[in-house]
């Protein structure tokens, strides 16, 4: 079971299905979806998204998977500490707010609540997360984190988004170091 979780300004709660349109909202915001695909996303590419998301990304009994924040009654976006099945010790950090919160601190918080709950899952060695290279405000964010800059790779793309070119990086912490910023809030 996915616990509530709590930042100094943030309630962040497991995804139902009633926090669909929310989503929904977020994903239609072309801003918001400019390193993800370019563009604003369907309402039926986020139901898509969020059926792989709630199903084989997410752990239920391990407590593994996606929670929606809120700053007050505000949405402010989604957070996972999500499950890989064929690798068990690994759990991936992802985040995506909404344009209004950006660059307030609040996708640091959630961030480091995620890892910190990752590694309380008894097994998880490993927290990985990837972002395009160019996408400096999400690097910054895993860097503030306390992740590492482990990989950068190019992947093939048949319609590529700008910044494409310089390719993908990949962060990790592990449990065996622990990172500078590990507090649950």
């Amino acid at each position: 079971m996915r616990p509530a979780l709590h930042t100094a300004r943030l309630r962040l709660v497991p995804v139902a299905d009633e926090h669909l349109p929310l989503l929904v909202g977020l994903n239609a915001d072309p801003e918001v979806m400019r390193f993800l695909i370019g563009r604003a996303a369907t309402p039926e590419e986020t139901y898509v998204e969020w059926e792989r998301r709630r199903g084989p990304q997410s752990d239920e009994e391990r407590g593994l998977g996606y929670w929606v924040g809120f700053e007050g009654e505000d949405f402010a976006g989604w957070w996972s500490a999500s499950s890989f099945a064929a690798d068990p010790a690994r759990a991936g950090l992802g985040y995506r707010l909404a344009r209004s919160c950006w660059g307030r601190g609040l996708a640091t918080q959630g961030a480091r609540v995620m890892l910190a709950h990752a590694f309380s899952v008894p097994g998880i060695d490993r927290v990985v997360a990837s972002t395009m290279a160019v996408n400096t405000g999400s690097r910054r964010v895993l860097e503030k984190a306390g992740m590492t800059h482990v990989a950068t790779w190019h992947e093939d793309w048949d319609d590529p988004l700008p910044g494409t070119e310089q390719g993908e990086v990949g962060y990790e912490l592990t449990r065996s170091r622990p990172g500078p910023s590990r507090p649950s809030g």
